[in-house]
């Protein structure tokens, strides 16, 4: 099977890439990565090639260099325009030159050029960066690895400055001329779990060797005692105040509670270009895009509560609830990252937009699923082949419509002289499942102690935690944190040169150039000006998708697609098919079922039969299909109870309120009929 694997020319051609070579330092929930590529020029003439690779938004890259020759050649960060011409006057006298930028118009595509390749040359490109850790639903921490990266929509309008503009090469997966090697260490003041060693507060994994690089794989770390807060503190940099920075972690334990219909007004909104109709895997049989949402999307309404339905009414504002499903393929990012913030928040119509954004399948853009999400205070998820959509979908629901953690306010106890700048904007809300990170600066170094104060309101309720921390803090020479805390401030303002006011610009050139990250005003140039040797003629240009390089590390591969598990018994109601989701789909807004011809097709029985075998006879018709359909997803579909248990709760609350005193025959006559076993007390009766 072929898919974008990137490494071919512009004439699917071997690319010069030999190795890959992997070291990634995690502590806590921030990673340190250093990527080293080595290439080769295998043809007769000079060459330019043109790497174009993915890495998670979030992703502070700040140093590259270059080994030529048994010599190191350190970039340096430049305004972009001044990069420009540094390499393109160094091409043009006979020098090796390098130049690493960011996309216009996406913060998470790169492009790389490697100038003036000798024939036989080798170098090895050295790429660092910091990273903050993605968390999962379980609590696991996350650093992933994808390993394509899909070709972005070409707008007719653009003026080509898009690194986006060439094709992504396609190639045969067992086909890939080169290996990764891979060493992550991770450490952390909390326990490291799942970890059989002694020292559980830190472990070292590697891959095994001559690994390729196919498929998209991820690193999964546990710690202990995750919900307590931290507060890391860093020494300053030189290039900036050398003042300390802190990194305030605050993962709050919020259970779930009953919900309601009181949580705002819900708006889905599918993606239904023509990407969407590629499968969601390169399995076999693997279910198109625009399939699964079309599935996801009747979940989602049947699983709304009940008090949502009724009538139509006019929409008065209040609180949105925005779900935007797309596979991220477009290829101005910023444009509609824009457009969110804008309509955040709508004083003159009074209402406030929460958006929960989902990236469909691998190479979705980071860029705009987090984008959007973290400009209207909402929630991302990125759904891989491997995944399930609807389960996906399902746990943003169920946060949507919980408690959050609201009112944050964070304060600072530090002593005389000292004070603290927050880093980014406040944010307000956090759900369930979710993680907040704060970055401040302090204000000058003392040897003494500080503590900080984090003041929220739950459920009705105000809460308080302190955290005590040292102003003595250890050298870093990665400055994780302080990058990190860059990086924070450069997103808040950066929307590509396109969205950008002036002011802003101006303000994210200068972080960008004290802390060394790149931004898109901004970018690496490594010049060896050794090779002086005017070019003879044009450089022969190679495209190179480096799609699989550069975003996250990954010692777990992908388990197969998901399938139900439905009772052997029972073949009529097995859920590997259609008939759970044609259930479903037949569910009515109220959570009950009709009792007409169209449910005995997915019980694969008549309607004669179904009637019969109702203990009331001709009544309670209703109530009768609803226990039958309940009790077929318990039975047939019990491994993915997170993505029907709302619907289900729905439907329990119809029957008490509709079943009357022969409910308990009914599940037991249910059970006969259906030959299932499933237990009247998990329907609370």
């Amino acid at each position: 099977m072929e898919r974008s694997c990137g490494l071919l020319t512009c004439r699917k051609e071997p690319v010069p890439l030999k190795s890959v070579s992997v070291t990634l330092s995690i502590n806590d929930f921030v990673a340190g990565v250093s990527a080293t590529l080595n290439y080769e020029n295998e043809e007769k003439v000079p060459l330019e090639a043109f790497f174009v690779f993915s890495m998670d938004e979030d992703s502070a890259v700040y140093s590259l260099e270059a080994l030529v020759d048994g010599k190191t050649i350190v970039a340096e960060l430049q305004e972009k325009m001044k990069a420009h011409s540094s390499y393109e006057y160094a091409l043009s006298q006979g020098q090796k030159a390098y130049l690493l930028e960011a996309n216009n118009y996406s913060r998470d595509v790169f492009s790389c050029n490697v100038g003036n390749l000798q024939p036989g040359a080798k170098v090895a490109l050295t790429l660092k960066y910091v990273q903050e850790l993605n968390l999962e639903e379980d609590g696991a921490q996350r650093h992933m690895f994808p390993a394509i990266l899909n070709p972005r929509y070409q707008l007719s309008d653009r003026s080509g400055d898009s690194c986006l503009d060439m094709k992504t090469p396609i190639g045969p997966l067992e086909d890939l001329p080169y290996t990764l090697s891979l060493v992550a260490t991770i450490s952390s003041q909390h326990s490291i779990e799942r970890y059989l060693g002694q020292d559980k507060t830190s472990a070292q994994v590697s891959l095994a060797e001559g690994h390729k690089f196919d498929r998209d794989v991820e690193l999964l770390i546990y710690y202990g005692e995750v919900h307590s807060p931290s507060v890391p503190v860093e020494m300053g940099m030189p290039e900036m105040k050398p003042a300390p920075s802190a990194m305030v972690g605050f993962y709050p334990d919020i259970s779930e509670v009953e919900i309601s219909s009181s949580c705002g007004k819900f708006v889905f909104l599918m993606d239904r270009s023509g990407s969407m109709n590629s499968p969601m895997s390169n399995q076999a049989r693997s279910q198109l895009q625009i399939d699964a949402a079309k599935e996801t999307l009747t979940l989602l309404m049947k699983s709304l509560p009940l008090g949502f339905f009724g009538k139509s009414v006019e929409y008065e504002g209040g609180l949105m609830n925005l779900f935007v499903f797309t596979d991220g393929e477009v290829n101005d990012t910023f444009t509609l990252i824009s457009e969110v913030k804008l309509n955040s928040i709508h004083s003159t119509e009074r209402w406030l937009l929460l958006c929960f954004s989902f990236g469909i399948e691998e190479g979705a853009s980071t860029s705009l699923i987090k984008g959007i999400a973290q400009e209207s205070w909402g929630y991302p998820e990125f759904i891989p082949g491997k995944d399930r959509m609807q389960t996906k979908a399902l746990r943003s629901l169920k946060s949507a419509l919980q408690s959050a953690v609201e009112g944050i306010c964070l304060s600072w106890d530090l002593p005389a002289g000292l004070s603290a700048n927050r880093h980014a904007p406040e944010q307000t809300v956090i759900f369930r499942g979710q993680k907040l990170i704060i970055y401040s600066q302090l204000t000058c170094n003392a040897p003494a102690s500080g503590k900080v104060c984090l003041k929220y309101t739950l459920q009705g309720k105000s809460f308080e935690e302190e955290m005590r921390f040292s102003l003595q803090p250890k050298a870093n020479p990665s400055f994780t944190i302080h990058r990190l805390a860059a990086k924070s401030l450069i997103q808040n303002k950066d929307l590509g040169s396109h969205q950008t006011s002036e002011s802003d610009k101006e303000d994210v050139l200068k972080v960008s150039i004290l802390s060394g990250v790149l931004s898109s005003f901004t970018a690496f140039v490594a010049i060896n000006k050794e090779l002086n040797q005017p070019v003879q003629g044009p450089l022969a240009q190679r495209n190179i998708s480096m799609s699989t390089l550069f975003s996250s590390l990954c010692v777990k591969a992908y388990s197969d697609l998901f399938a139900f598990k439905g009772p052997s018994q029972r073949k009529r109601v097995n859920s590997t098919g259609e008939s759970v989701v044609q259930l479903i789909s037949l569910q009515k807004a109220n959570g009950s079922w009709d009792l007409d011809e169209n449910l005995p097709k997915v019980l694969d029985t008549n309607l004669g039969d179904i009637q019969a075998a109702n203990p009331a006879k001709h009544e309670h018709a209703v109530v009768w299909a609803t226990v039958l359909a309940v009790l077929c997803l318990h039975a047939s579909s019990r491994d993915v109870k997170c993505e029907w248990e709302l619907l289900e709760k729905k439907a329990v609350a119809w029957l008490h309120d509709h079943a009357g005193s022969p409910i308990s025959i009914l599940v037991k006559a249910a059970n006969t009929f259906l030959k299932l076993c499933v237990n009247p007390a998990v329907l609370d009766f």
